[in-house]
């Protein structure tokens, strides 16, 4: 009798288990940070350069927006071409509202996993919590990195609901 009763018990505590599973490991997590330009030559954390263009920015020292600031990331055509657009969850779209004022003219650098890829000009306030960001790489590499993104995302978003 013990038996059986033990493997019922035994299974309802596997499923538990596997209904636990972490997900990704962070450590391949494919992480977004986003920069702003430091305009002073004392104070900023490093000088980037772009892979194409060259394009060489000094970056404040911490970044205003990482992976955990982000409720998704979608490849968007519009009237320039294909860019990747980075949709902020609310209390970070606030804060880059206030960021975006406050710092017009500035440039915001896309770092990916160290790597620059991308640069925005903040033109004007961004108030719907959209980043729209072209990057150096090629439309296939931009759908990969896409890819990636987003499980990184969904991951984020998963674990942060627990």
């Amino acid at each position: 009798m013990l038996k059986s009763a033990t493997i019922p018990l035994l299974l309802v505590f596997l499923a538990m288990v596997g209904c636990q599973t972490t997900g990704m490991d962070s450590a391949a997590y494919t992480r977004a940070r986003f920069f702003l330009e430091s305009v002073s030559s004392e104070g900023y954390g490093a000088a980037v350069a772009l892979p194409v263009s060259g394009i060489h920015i000094p970056l404040q020292g911490q970044a205003i927006v990482s992976e955990y600031d982000y409720l998704a990331v979608d490849v968007v055509d519009v009237d320039l071409g294909r860019c990747l657009v980075f949709t902020l969850k609310p209390a970070a779209a606030r804060e880059f509202y206030q960021i975006s004022v406050g710092n017009q003219g500035k440039r915001l650098v896309l770092i990916v996993n160290g790597e620059p890829l991308g640069v925005r000009l903040i033109d004007g306030p961004i108030a719907d919590g959209r980043i729209f960001v072209f990057l150096e790489v090629s439309d296939s590499n931009l759908m990969e990195l896409a890819r990636k993104l987003k499980e990184t995302n969904f991951d984020i978003q998963k674990k942060l609901k627990r």
